[in-house]
C-alpha cells in the first residue's frame, strides 16, 4: 500500500507518521512524505537576488521539516519512506502528489482549529478530503 503524508513545521503534522508507525504491518508501507511550501511572494520592492535568496531560504527550510519528518518515520520502524517537495496552494499540491506518486490513500494530522478557526482560515484537510479521488484519513 501507497501512502502520501503531508507534513509541515508543527509537531501536529507528525501526528500522522506516530499512526501509521503504530499500525501493525508499518515496516510494508511505502510511506510518501510531502512538505508544500508557498512560492515566495513579491511584493515589486524587492530585488531579484533578494527574491532568490528568500526562494533558496524556503527551500532550504522544507528540506529540514523532511528530514525531521523522515526521522521521526524511520524512529517508528517505517521502512519504505522517500521524501517529496513541492510548492504552491497546499491542498491542491498534495492531492497532485498525491496522484503522482500512486498513493493508495492520504494520511494527514488535522490541526484542530476548531469550527470558528476553520471557517476564517479554511481547512487544508477539508479541502483535501473533498479535492482526493482516493481515501484520505485524517489524524488528530
Amino acid at each position: 500500500m501507497k501512502i502520501l503524508v503531508p507534513v509541515d513545521d508543527s509537531e501536529t503534522s507528525l501526528h500522522a507518521i506516530d499512526w501509521l508507525g503504530r499500525l501493525p504491518d508499518s515496516a510494508s508501507i511505502d510511506v510518501n512524505l510531502l512538505n508544500v511550501r508557498p512560492p515566495a511572494e513579491n511584493y515589486g520592492a524587492m530585488s531579484v537576488l533578494d527574491f532568490e535568496a528568500v526562494e533558496r531560504s524556503l527551500r532550504e527550510g522544507q528540506q529540514v521539516v523532511l528530514a525531521r519528518a523522515l526521522q521521526r518515520a524511520q524512529r517508528l520502524g517505517l521502512k519504505r519512506v522517500t521524501i517529496h517537495a513541492a510548492h504552491g496552494l497546499a491542498s491542491e499540491a498534495i492531492v497532485d502528489a498525491a496522484k503522482a506518486t500512486g498513493a493508495d490513500q492520504i494520511v494527514m494530522a488535522t490541526h484542530g482549529r476548531g469550527a470558528v478557526g476553520t471557517l476564517f482560515m479554511g481547512s487544508v484537510a477539508q479541502q483535501v478530503a473533498h479535492l482526493a479521488p482516493m481515501a484520505v484519513t485524517l489524524v488528530k
